[in-house]
């Protein structure tokens, strides 16, 4: 046996010999009160005797449990036989008791402790079985319901631990896809540019918005199979984006990034950002045909990574709703922070001069252990 089944075995034995000396000292007593003379010592060691019995049938027990399992589909089948052989250990109990009392009873040296005792094999086994047989079916019994309790706890929580490992591999397997999704959305609107560009013959700036591309599928390949990236090095995956638009808008776009020093190192899900500053794009800049301002900012905020995307275009309806927008991108962001634990959230509104998004993610946790992504 291992050291564990060693310590679990020593602590059954020590049980079983403390409900033993409970026991006698209830027997001594109870007999004292009556005017009884019984000896200490011979009502501990029958009581020993009889108790320790089980740490030999215990363990079989237990193993018969786990043989014939009380759980469906055969839990009837498993009940029969566990009513079957309940008598055959009580007897094979009350059996070793017996020869172990007639065994104590006739050593010389331990006369004293049993000259009282009855030494009538006929009469102490008719004892034996009227004051004990019940005793041992119960104690049978609640074996039995105690493994089945153990073995049940263990079921469920293995079952708990693969529910979670699938959890875990479906919510990848989702964001993954969800990743996954971007690339097209984001690569056909840029082959659309740089369509328009050829198309204008403004070739040097398609070769340009080409030359960027091919960086940034490059930067993407590369990350593709992570689940969170610092918030660095998202953000330098963002710039080779903005270079692409900045061809396309010329001098009519001016950028400003701001990461606070502190949010430079945390993580957060990888290409999370692309789709906010398209929408930028598409809804707010695009629409203006003077200069406009993209600014874009991190910080650490209570705890959480708070990024906003600013744009200086025109404002949202006053029926505009996150949950109810019908932009695949902003679809895909909010798809991916009901995906975390803790989830994060998005929220677009109305700036004096603009509109701001601002998304917020919740920080690893103190002990290092970072959230779903």
């Amino acid at each position: 046996m291992n050291n564990t089944a060693v310590r679990r075995y020593a602590g059954l034995v020590g049980a079983l010999a403390l409900t033993a000396l409970i026991i006698a000292t209830q027997i001594y007593v109870g007999a004292r009160l009556r005017g009884d003379r019984v000896s200490f010592a011979a009502a501990l060691v029958m009581q020993l005797c009889h108790w320790e019995s089980w740490a030999l049938a215990g363990p079989l027990v237990w193993r018969l449990e786990r043989r014939w399992p009380l759980v469906p589909p055969r839990r009837r089948q498993a009940l029969r036989r566990h009513i079957a052989t309940a008598p055959l250990v009580a007897v094979a109990v009350l059996s070793l008791n017996l020869a172990a009392y007639h065994a104590l009873v006739r050593v010389p040296a331990l006369s004293p402790w049993f000259a009282r005792m009855d030494r009538s094999l006929l009469s102490t086994a008719v004892f034996y079985v009227i004051a004990y047989f019940h005793l041992e079916l119960v104690l049978y019994a609640g074996i039995v319901a105690v493994a089945h309790a153990a073995h049940t706890t263990a079921l469920l929580r293995a079952r708990e631990t693969d529910a979670l490992r699938l959890e875990a591999e479906l919510t990848g397997a989702r964001l993954t896809a969800l990743r996954m999704q971007l690339q097209p959305h984001f690569l056909f609107n840029t082959l659309h540019t740089i369509g328009s560009l050829v198309l204008q013959r403004q070739n040097d700036r398609a070769v340009q918005i080409l030359a960027e591309l091919g960086e940034l599928l490059r930067g993407t390949l590369a990350h593709r199979d992570i689940d969170a990236t610092t918030v660095r090095d998202e953000m330098a995956s963002l710039q080779r984006y903005l270079r692409i638009e900045e061809v396309r808008f010329g001098d009519r776009l001016r950028t400003e990034l701001d990461v606070d020093p502190g949010a430079a190192a945390a993580l957060m899900p990888p290409f999370l950002l692309q789709p906010l500053v398209e929408n930028a794009f598409r809804h707010g800049i695009s629409r203006r045909t003077d200069e406009s301002l993209l600014r874009i900012a991190a910080k650490v905020d209570r705890g959480s990574l708070r990024i906003t995307i600013y744009n200086d275009g025109p404002p949202l309806a006053d029926a505009f709703s996150v949950e109810a927008v019908g932009g695949y991108g902003l679809k895909n962001v909010m798809e991916r922070l009901r995906a975390r634990k803790p989830a994060g959230c998005l929220e677009l509104r109305n700036e004096a001069t603009g509109v701001c998004a601002t998304l917020v993610l919740p920080l690893p946790d103190r002990d290092g252990t970072a959230p779903g992504q």
